[in-house]
């Protein structure tokens, strides 16, 4: 599985550094649930993606909503185990985060992020 550097394009701040990217129907079912934690600095992508559930975690993760053009359409911060969030419209894929990532970056609605 391919891991990446995510930056946030308005800001220059580096979102992640190992991004791991859930891109097939069985990456995506299974998704964060065998991990105990998200270490700082990691990621998971899921593509295609249009909301997520956090059903089975073990941690609450900061979840990032983006368009087709990886444009910020909806921040969720610390989102607990066993909870739903829906996307908003427009979503394509959603990026996993540790908990506090959307603060420390900057992160806000309409910002562009890219995959080095």
């Amino acid at each position: 599985m391919s891991q990446r550097t995510v930056i946030n394009i308005r800001n220059g701040k580096v979102i992640t550094t190992h991004t791991r990217f859930a891109d097939s129907w069985l990456k995506r079912l299974v998704g964060l649930l065998s991990e105990r934690e998200l270490g700082h600095g990691h990621g998971l992508w899921l593509i295609p993606c249009k909301s997520i559930h956090t059903i089975g975690m073990r941690f609450p993760i900061d979840v990032v909503f983006l368009d087709s053009n990886n444009r910020v359409q909806k921040l969720a911060s610390s989102l607990k185990p066993y909870r739903l969030c829906r996307s908003a419209k427009g979503t394509q894929s959603v990026l996993e985060l540790p908990t506090g990532t959307i603060v420390s970056t900057g992160l806000r609605h309409g910002d562009q992020i890219h995959v080095q």
